[in-house]
C-alpha cells in the first residue's frame, strides 16, 4: 500500500506543471471600448510607449497594423529601411497589453483621405490590422459600446505583399486627392468630441462583488489608489451586481464629472470619489 501511495503522490507532482501550463494557457478576455464613427468604422483608443490616446480603426483588410507618420514623428519613433517600428508598449483602452510589437510607421491612403474629408468625425492615427486582430476572438455588438478580445493560441503568418516604405503605392495619390476636396467642401475633424468617461480599472467578469484585476497606470482609479483585487459594491449609491451593472452605469457619465465608488479592502469598507478621464 505504501509503494502505491507513493507512486501516486509521484504522479501528482509529475502532473502540476502540465495543470500549471494549461491554467496559464486560459487567457482572461478584455472589454474594449469602442466607438462607430460617421462612416460606420469601429475605432478604439490606444496608448503608445505611455503616450497618447490615439485613435485606430480596426481594419480585417490591412494586413499589418499601422501608425501615421506625424504622431510617430511627434513621439521620437524611427523607422528601419522598409518602414517598420517596434514599440516597446501599445496600450489599449481597456487593458490589452502588445510588448515590443511591430508596426508600419507611415500614413496609408486611406488615413489620408478620411482626416482629409473628416469622414471619421475625429481624426484617426492608425490602423489596427490583420497581425494583432488574428491574436484574438473578438465579439462584438455595435448596439453595445464594448467588445471582448480574447487571446488566442495562434501566431499569425507574415503576411504578403508588405515590404517597403509607401505600401500603399500609386493608392496613396486616391488619399491626396480627398484630402483636396475636403478643403473644398470645408469639411474638418470634430477636434471636440463628446467622450464617455474612462475609470482605467480592469475588472473580473466572473468575480462576485466584481473584483479589480489591474489598474492603469495615470489612470483616474490609480490616482485614487484603487487596488488590485478591489472588489466593487456600488457606484453612485447604486449597488454593482454585474459587469453589465457597472458598464450600464458609467456608460453614461462624461469625461470630467465626478463619481463615487463604494470598494472593499480587506474587510474594510472604502468611499472613493475620482473624475473619469478620456474614454471614447
Amino acid at each position: 500500500m505504501l509503494f502505491i501511495r507513493n507512486v501516486w503522490i509521484a504522479f501528482f507532482i509529475a502532473l502540476l506543471p502540465i495543470l500549471s501550463i494549461d491554467a496559464a494557457d486560459k487567457a482572461l478576455p478584455i472589454e474594449i471600448p469602442f466607438r462607430v464613427t460617421k462612416s460606420s468604422h469601429l475605432v478604439v483608443r490606444a496608448k503608445i510607449n505611455n503616450k497618447g490616446p490615439f485613435n485606430f480603426i480596426l481594419d480585417t483588410g490591412a494586413p499589418v497594423t499601422f501608425f501615421a507618420a506625424e504622431p510617430g514623428k511627434s513621439l521620437g519613433l524611427v523607422s528601419d529601411e522598409n518602414g517598420w517600428c517596434i514599440l516597446d508598449k501599445f496600450l489599449l483602452e481597456g487593458g490589452l497589453l502588445s510588448e515590443k510589437m511591430r508596426v508600419k510607421l507611415e500614413t496609408p491612403f486611406q488615413l489620408v483621405g478620411m482626416n482629409g474629408m473628416a469622414l471619421g468625425g475625429l481624426e484617426m492615427h492608425g490602423l489596427i490590422g490583420y497581425d494583432l486582430l488574428a491574436k484574438h476572438k473578438i465579439e462584438i455588438d455595435v448596439s453595445k459600446d464594448l467588445m471582448i478580445w480574447t487571446l488566442l493560441d495562434f501566431k499569425p503568418k507574415a503576411p504578403l505583399g508588405v515590404s517597403g516604405k509607401n505600401s500603399g503605392s500609386g493608392l496613396d495619390a486616391l488619399g491626396s486627392f480627398m484630402k483636396t476636396i475636403g478643403a473644398f467642401t470645408g469639411k474638418k475633424q470634430d477636434l471636440n468630441p463628446a467622450l464617455r468617461g474612462s475609470l482605467g480599472i480592469l475588472i473580473n467578469p466572473d468575480s462576485k462583488p466584481l473584483a479589480v484585476l489591474d489598474v492603469l497606470k495615470d489612470s483616474p482609479g490609480y490616482k485614487v489608489n484603487i487596488q488590485k483585487g478591489d472588489l466593487i459594491l456600488k457606484f453612485n449609491d447604486s449597488e454593482v451586481t454585474s459587469l453589465d451593472d457597472l458598464s450600464k452605469m458609467y456608460r453614461s457619465v462624461p469625461e470630467g464629472k465626478k463619481i463615487q465608488l463604494e470598494i472593499l479592502r480587506k474587510k474594510q469598507v472604502l468611499a472613493l470619489e475620482l473624475t473619469p478621464g478620456k474614454g471614447l
